[in-house]
């Protein structure tokens, strides 16, 4: 019976290993994905469901470089390919040269500089179960010491308690680590914007467009265009993060009188590639910053066995 257990633990682990390892876009597994260059040769746009909606989605169609006009063009994944094709277009604009992660199937691709969401849990739960797959085979290296005498039973004691005091240890430590880059990355814009300079930026317009959400529902998205009040032309640009996504009209259209009328100042922070994102506090800034006294007594409790098991 401790045998079927074994092995049916061992089943289940490797199928939760598998599916964190291949799951996302782009999954884990792809940073050992076949790289190339790639030039983007057209665009796409395509009704597709998201989980919540039907949305359109506009992709980079995209051929590797080097005269292989045998291959098939790829798709290219992009985070912002959802929403107006223009704003796609003009990210990832014809022409375009790219370095992209090509998955095994050879029909689409990933930029290489668009990180795996997984890819920190995967390497974590991949130490842990290794560590946890030897203490579930410590009993037969038991067996082995105990056959071999008293003195390779007492030899080996340490030896045998030292893998759990090291699970304990990436268990502790990993655990804050891995929730801290997920806290403090996650989002549009993410908690660390907090240290973006800001500025006092003019509404020069807003309006509330429609979007068409799947089954006959109606919602809405806010566009606001901002402007420096020293900047001396009529030039504007987008200004993100007024809400997580569309929103039902009659909130679009009070949000847009109540904070967003033309003329009006709000505060606005600047990330490092130019982008414009409205100062509001999120739900998501509270959890990045309950990860910090989370970290600080966890991290020394997983130092502690690492002492213990390297000692």
């Amino acid at each position: 019976m401790k045998l079927i257990g074994r092995v049916l633990f061992g089943g289940i682990a490797l199928v939760i290993w598998l599916a964190v390892w291949l799951v996302g876009q782009p999954p884990a597994i792809s940073m050992f994905w076949q790289r190339a260059d790639a030039i983007v040769s057209t665009h796409e746009t395509r009704e597709v469901y998201d989980g919540l909606g039907i949305v359109q989605r506009t992709d980079p169609i995209v051929k590797l470089e080097g005269g292989n006009d045998r291959r098939e063009p790829l798709r290219l994944i992009v985070e912002d390919a959802v929403g107006d094709r223009d704003a796609v277009i003009s990210q990832w604009p014809l022409g375009l040269t790219v370095s992209v992660r090509i998955s095994p199937a050879g029909n689409i691709a990933y930029p290489t500089g668009q990180w795996p969401f997984m890819m920190i849990p995967a390497i974590a739960l991949t130490i842990v179960l290794a560590v946890v797959a030897f203490i579930v085979f410590k009993p037969f290296h038991e067996k082995r010491w105990r056959a071999q005498g008293g003195d390779a039973v007492r030899r080996n004691a340490g030896i045998s308690f030292r893998p759990v005091a090291f699970l304990f240890g990436v268990v502790f430590t990993c655990v804050p680590l891995v929730l801290a880059y997920f806290f403090w990355t996650f989002g549009d814009p993410p908690p660390y914007s907090i240290a973006w300079p800001r500025s006092d930026m003019t509404v020069l317009s807003s309006t509330v467009r429609r979007h068409q959400v799947g089954n006959g529902t109606v919602a809405a998205y806010l566009d606001v265009m901002v402007t420096s009040p020293d900047r001396v032309d009529n030039g504007g640009v987008p200004l993100e993060g007024i809400t997580w996504g569309w929103i039902p009209i009659p909130d679009a259209e009070q949000l847009r009188e109540a904070h967003y009328p033309p003329g009006e100042t709000v505060r606005a922070m600047q990330s490092p590639d130019g982008t414009f994102y409205v100062v509001r506090w999120r739900f998501a800034d509270f959890l990045a910053l309950v990860i910090i006294p989370l970290g600080l007594i966890m991290v020394p409790i997983g130092l502690f066995a690492f002492r213990l098991a390297f000692g």
